[in-house]
């Protein structure tokens, strides 16, 4: 008899999870693989793969199949397939990901099917969708992409305008950031037309137009808010600081039609709710037009929210008031020259005040005329008629930073307050961002090279988040529900409780569970070395899961039938 250990981990829990949202099945409904594939369908291997980026954290393909080999009993037992580690080799997973990739209407058919499946199959709520893009630069070699490739050179986000990008937009329903639209797109494309096809994309996932559609200033395009609106759609946006914008805002703080009053935002504080004054604000109705080149005029009604942040302005204070204690430092050590006159010092103390950024906070007055503070020009003993000069700063005042958030909501369905909320937790959608670039779904360094397999590996990254996004949700809702909290997540504090807990920590706890395979000629028996602690049974009760998924230890046929 042959005995070994393979690890356990998390895998039978998010091959049950991946098995709920019906990845598998989806994919199979789209996707056929060409007559010569033999062995997994694309859905299985799909959910392998997708299995084997979330267990290790890693997406490059060839690494996968030795993670298979690693794990092939258990998979087997879980799965019911007959699978060796062949299956998972790099030129499979390529020519998967090209499939998935290759056919943009396809992909998009798949999103939508997904999306409205979860909708329904975890109720999930509707209400607010948001959408941004960011950027992934690649250290793809230039001479390798034609004239429309998807690799190109663009604004980059990650401050690499030196490297070729891609970029990844990303649309998630409100309050877990679960994604349920993405597109991958040419490093060089804009932001500013992205936001009106996402939002017709999200609405026929979410099967209306009727939530509140959140993006930033780039979305403010009057072109879009008109089509959105008269699509009938509901968007918040802020008001990029350009055109008119800046002089309409100054004007309505100078002199506000209202009272600005208090904002408040609800606040947990040792799980009991608070509300916290965050700044204050006041709204105004406007009526606006637009008029496409070929259409007709569109007339509609706006709030606008002039709001001002607290905790901006205390920072725009402090920052403000450094970089003038900065530039009168400058000043007093500024020294005429020899021969200079007092218009050539004037500029060269203008120079130091725009360089600080204090222009209209420092005025400068420069005089040639005899005061207690003065400085003869040139060298030697001065005379009655050498020149000198008198720098004197004056006049600091400061600046506070304000914003205009526009929506086509009507007053009685949208508050300051609450469209101060909604645009607050704007880092919804960035956390999915952030976990592709640094986080637990790293998607660089990228190696794959062609177009269609960047998208198809984007798209599945997309899945995984949709997987890891949604046991979030999961999990804190029951907690919610039940007025309850856990612990034992925090390395180095198990005594912490939250009610908000992380997939990552989540998985974390199940590190560490082993299964012992006993092989005969004949039979292989199974049997899981460490029973489920409490803490892991808390988690699979708050995921709504069982704990049989671990029930590993029945005596097995040594070859079972694929599926």
């Amino acid at each position: 008899m042959q005995q070994r250990i393979e690890r356990v981990d998390e895998i039978p829990l998010l091959l049950h999870w991946l098995d709920q949202m019906g990845v598998q099945e989806k994919i199979d409904s789209l996707w056929k693989p060409h007559g010569n594939w033999e062995g997994l369908s694309y859905g299985q291997l799909a959910k392998l793969f997708l299995t084997y980026v979330l267990h290790a954290l890693n997406h490059r393909l060839y690494q996968m199949e030795p993670w298979l080999a690693a794990h092939q009993t258990m998979i087997e037992e879980i799965t019911g397939w007959q699978v060796t580690s062949k299956e998972a080799t790099d030129d499979r997973l390529a020519t998967l990901i090209q499939a998935l990739g290759g056919d943009d209407s396809i992909r998009i058919e798949f999103q939508q099917g997904m999306g409205q499946h979860l909708i329904q199959a975890y109720a999930l709520p509707t209400d607010v969708a948001r959408y941004d893009t960011t950027s992934f630069s690649v250290n793809h070699a230039r001479s390798e992409q034609g004239p429309d490739g998807l690799l190109r050179f663009g604004h980059s986000k990650d401050h690499r305008p030196d490297l070729l990008q891609f970029k990844q937009g990303l649309g998630t329903l409100d309050p877990a950031g679960i994604p349920l639209y993405s597109d991958t797109l040419s490093g060089n494309t804009a932001d500013d037309i992205c936001y009106v096809p996402a939002w017709r994309e999200l609405a026929k996932t979410i099967g209306h137009g009727n939530f509140l559609y959140v993006a930033d200033c780039k979305a403010a395009a009057l072109s879009t808010r008109a089509t959105i609106d008269q699509e009938e759609g509901r968007y918040l946006f802020p008001l990029p600081m350009t055109g008119e914008v800046p002089e309409k805002l100054r004007r309505l703080v100078m002199e506000p039609p209202d009272e600005p009053r208090p904002i408040h935002i609800p606040k947990l504080d040792k799980g009991k709710e608070t509300v916290k004054e965050i700044g204050k604000g006041f709204a105004i109705l406007e009526t606006l037009t637009f008029q496409p080149e070929a259409g007709d005029v569109h007339n509609w009604i706006e709030q606008w929210f002039i709001v001002q942040s607290h905790t901006y302005a205390n920072t725009q204070k402090k920052t403000c008031l450094s970089r003038i204690e900065k530039a009168e430092a400058e000043l007093q050590r500024l020294k005429p020259k020899k021969e200079e006159t007092a218009e050539q010092f004037r500029q060269r103390a203008d120079k130091i005040v725009k360089n600080r950024k204090c222009e209209g906070l420092i005025t400068l007055e420069v005089q040639e005329t005899l005061t207690c503070i003065e400085k003869y020009l040139g060298r030697g003993r001065p005379k009655p008629d050498s020149p000198k000069t008198v720098v004197e700063t004056k006049g600091i005042s400061l600046q506070f930073h304000r914003r205009i958030y526009v929506t086509n909501v009507p007053t009685d369905d949208m508050s300051l307050d609450q469209s101060v909320r909604y645009y607050r937790e704007e880092w919804l959608v960035e956390r999915g961002f952030h976990r592709f670039k640094q986080g637990s779904l790293p998607a660089l360094p990228l190696y794959v090279r062609l177009p269609e397999r960047i998208k198809g590996l984007m798209l599945l990254l997309t899945t995984a988040l949709q997987a890891i996004t949604l046991m979030e949700y999961v999990a804190r809702r029951n907690l919610a529900t039940t007025h309850q909290t856990i612990s034992g997540l925090v390395p180095g504090n198990p005594k912490m409780k939250t009610d908000r807990p992380t997939t990552e920590r989540l998985l974390a706890q199940f590190e560490g569970l082993h299964l012992l395979i006993e092989q005969t000629p004949n039979r292989i028996k199974l049997r899981l070395i460490e029973e489920l602690n409490p803490l892991q049974t808390k988690i699979l009760e708050l995921l709504n899961v069982s704990p049989a998924i671990y029930n590993l230890s029945s005596p097995k046929p040594k070859f079972k039938d694929s599926s």
